[in-house]
């Protein structure tokens, strides 16, 4: 099996079917499509040809971003996949993301891959910016150092980085981190990421976005999970770097 579609949902019938069908009209051939759903109820039976459905109880709903990650584990041992594409109930691939994916993991067998999403709503869609700031020296040394994030559904992957992962990087003990942004500093310090190829996932915005809560500059939830991400930061690379983000990140969480 070369791939294995992972696909979290929780309470998102609305969105859910439409996901798995963009999964299903794959261009490419050798794959399989793993949905471990969290949700109240579960799905509806539909006659889809490669799913393998999963309902279980919710693990943790202080934090959903835990939740998530049970369902990727739990969908990680059940998938036999050699590259393991993320994807959130809510969100789509383009029908040739695999056929795509299968050529650049020829020559890139350790390496995380997130794609440039395109971004929809019901009425609007548009590409996500890469911002090249991210990747001035001067900016990283004197204010951030963190890779530009896109959405879990934008990460692929070896199974054997997603696995180590779990294994290496402890992801529940960070609990207001989301996988994407544990994933992807874990990624860039011990195999590289890349970002090729444009508009092959389409991440819905809507109102009920996970990352939703933790986005606004003005919460207290936003900072707790910066300090949380620079702590992160340094148990992954046994480092602490000093700039602006740390000073600023620590003085306001000493006030909280």
């Amino acid at each position: 099996m070369n791939f294995s579609i992972i696909i979290n949902t929780h309470n998102q019938s609305k969105f859910i079917y439409e996901c798995i069908k963009s999964c299903e009209n794959q261009t490419f051939s050798d794959y399989e499509i793993i949905v471990v759903d969290t949700s109240k109820k579960a799905l509806k039976k539909k006659n889809f040809k490669r799913v393998k459905y999963f309902h279980i109880k919710e693990k943790s709903k202080s934090f959903p971003v835990l939740n998530q990650m049970h369902q990727i584990l739990y969908g990680l041992k059940k998938s036999k996949g050699k590259f393991i594409c993320l994807l959130d109930g809510d969100d789509k691939f383009k029908k040739s993301k695999l056929k795509k994916l299968s050529i650049f993991f020829k020559k890139n067998q350790y390496i995380l891959n997130q794609d440039i999403p395109i971004i929809f709503t019901g009425r609007s869609k548009y590409l996500e910016k890469i911002k090249s700031i991210k990747n001035n020296f001067f900016f990283k040394k004197l204010f951030i150092n963190w890779p530009q994030i896109f959405g879990t559904s934008t990460i692929t992957c070896n199974r054997e980085i997603l696995e180590l992962f779990f294994k290496v990087a402890k992801p529940f003990k960070w609990k207001y981190l989301a996988i994407d942004a544990k994933i992807m500093l874990f990624a860039r310090y011990k195999f590289g990421i890349k970002n090729e190829f444009h508009g092959i996932t389409f991440k819905r915005k809507h109102s009920r976005n996970l990352d939703e809560t933790f986005s606004n500059f003005f919460s207290i939830f936003f900072w707790k999970r910066r300090k949380m991400q620079l702590d992160y930061n340094h148990f992954l690379t046994k480092k602490r770097t000093i700039n602006i983000d740390y000073v600023v990140t620590n003085l306001i969480n000493f006030f909280l």
